[in-house]
């Protein structure tokens, strides 16, 4: 009886651990071309717990995404932090499953991708793209270009007049965007960018600050002189970089600032400014609200609760930093063309 037991107590063991390792080591033809295995779960969603659109602070930037496996989350969200832009995930109506990404099973997949009428519904959708003169598409590559959910969602609106900044993710496939230009002919489209998985954020910078993207909401840009350099800067959209236009509206504002941590220039503006703090990592080249009264210069990394107050343009770190200089220095803001 002991033996009968201790047998029964093995097989459940046994099963147990191949259950498990099922679970943890997708098969190999699991969605290689978006980099890599899906998430643990991917659970069906409640129609109200998905957006119907984005929400709008009156941005002109949108960064849309679909991202099957995870891969191309990140990346969509770097861009949308480092451009202030809005983001939205475009999420299919009926969500892939493990069975639907398995590569050439005859899966979902599989089918959509050799079926040219193919088109998978999205749940919700964008309510103002009307608002939005650049949008950046990421999508992984599937069979070698885009998966038909981007069709779908390039077919669902008007693009006449925009810009779109296509990029993708996968494992070994290379950057394609056969099939979509077609789609949204009236659009100005720039040269599309590959990303592996696991890109980090610097990578996508890198990559737009390369980009000759139009520039963002607010219709002015801040120019900056020091040391007798002149930079140009995009402005945040929000109160912060408002009041600072509607400082800048009486004339050229002088700041004394000195160096800090290695990493920054502060000096006070004199007077203070509405704040719209959040966690932030900076990058350099980001103009920060500090404290409501104090602009700062970043050109190293600094993580704190911030306000973000614009981006300086076509710039890179040493290349700030030697501008800077080691020292003191005075910086001269006024609007831009």
């Amino acid at each position: 009886m002991k033996l009968q037991f201790l047998l029964i107590g093995l097989a459940v063991i046994v099963a147990f651990s191949a259950v498990a390792c099922t679970a943890e080591q997708p098969a190999d033809g699991l969605a290689p071309e978006d980099g890599g295995a899906l998430p643990p779960a991917q659970t069906e969603t409640d129609p109200a717990d998905v957006p119907d659109s984005t929400e709008h602070s009156g941005g002109k930037t949108l960064v849309a995404f679909f991202s099957a496996t995870g891969n191309t989350r990140p990346i969509a969200e770097s861009a949308a932090d480092i451009l202030s832009a809005d983001l939205y995930e475009i999420v299919p109506q009926d969500l892939y499953t493990e069975a639907d990404l398995a590569y050439y099973t005859d899966c979902r997949a599989d089918r959509e991708q050799n079926d040219d009428t193919a088109r998978p519904a999205i749940s919700g959708k964008v309510e103002n793209m009307e608002d939005y003169d650049t949008v950046l598409i990421g999508y992984p590559i599937w069979h070698g270009r885009p998966p038909k959910i981007i069709y779908t969602f390039l077919e669902s609106y008007d693009f006449s007049g925009k810009t779109i900044v296509p990029f993708c993710t996968s494992g070994s496939s290379p950057y394609s965007d056969s099939g979509i230009r077609e789609l949204a002919g009236g659009a100005a489209w720039l040269t599309g960018r590959r990303f592996a998985a696991g890109a980090g954020r610097e990578e996508v910078a890198g990559w737009l600050a390369e980009l000759e993207l139009p520039a963002q909401a607010g219709g002015e840009t801040l120019s900056i002189t020091v040391n007798g350099q002149a930079l140009t800067a995009d402005l945040a959209d929000n109160s912060s970089a408002q009041a600072l236009r509607e400082l800048l509206a009486d004339g050229p504002l002088t700041i004394e600032m000195h160096d800090y941590g290695n990493m920054e220039k502060v000096g006070p503006l004199g007077t203070e400014l509405p704040r719209n703090d959040e966690q932030i990592t900076t990058e350099a080249g980001d103009l920060i609200l500090y404290q409501g009264n104090s602009l700062v210069i970043y050109y190293a990394p600094n993580s704190w609760n911030f306000t973000r107050l614009g981006k300086l343009k076509n710039v890179g770190a040493q290349e700030l930093k030697d501008i800077l200089g080691a020292g003191d220095v005075s910086v001269i803001l006024s609007l831009g063309e």
